[in-house]
């Protein structure tokens, strides 16, 4: 785990000592980890396993949008940890999987106690959200002008 790139800029003291507010859960084949539209306050590191991201259509049937093997860099529902709200999709385990789950109240107190390391985790949650609301804008973009050629050539 020292290799993700949530830890990367952290020093061996550091990442022991960030290692301590993380809770390691054991989940089995097809079980859902976090669901879309529940309410949330924690986000996890896949160890170990598999897991699919599943977003619900407008016709209440799941849609796979992706897949987030162990041994990426994928740190999944942190967005929860920032403001507690809806979770934006549903993760469900593929095979057996480990997970490090962080809480949000957890979280900011370590960051409290160890604002040096706290920068560094932020510095990169911002970056990781960042990432996602550029991937979000270009899916509206190319949803928009596919709407815009199906419009235009009825």
């Amino acid at each position: 785990m020292k290799n993700h790139a949530l830890f990367k800029n952290l020093t061996a003291e550091e990442y022991e000592l960030i290692l301590q507010v993380f809770t390691e859960k054991k989940i089995p084949k097809n079980k859902i980890i976090i669901k879309e539209g529940e309410l949330g306050d924690s986000a996890f590191l896949l160890t170990e396993g598999k897991v699919s991201v599943v977003k619900e259509t407008m016709y209440g049937e799941d849609y796979v949008v992706t897949f987030i093997e162990a041994g990426g860099d994928e740190f999944f529902g942190e967005i929860n940890l920032i403001d507690k709200g809806k979770r934006t999709s549903t993760i469900k385990t593929i095979e057996d999987s480990v997970i490090l789950e962080v809480t949000s109240d957890e979280l900011k107190s370590f960051m409290d106690k160890h604002p040096h390391i706290g920068y560094k985790i932020m510095w990169y949650m911002s970056k990781s959200l960042a990432k996602h609301l550029r991937k979000a804008d270009n899916d509206v973009i190319t949803l928009f002008n596919a709407l815009v050629e199906v419009v235009e050539n009825d």
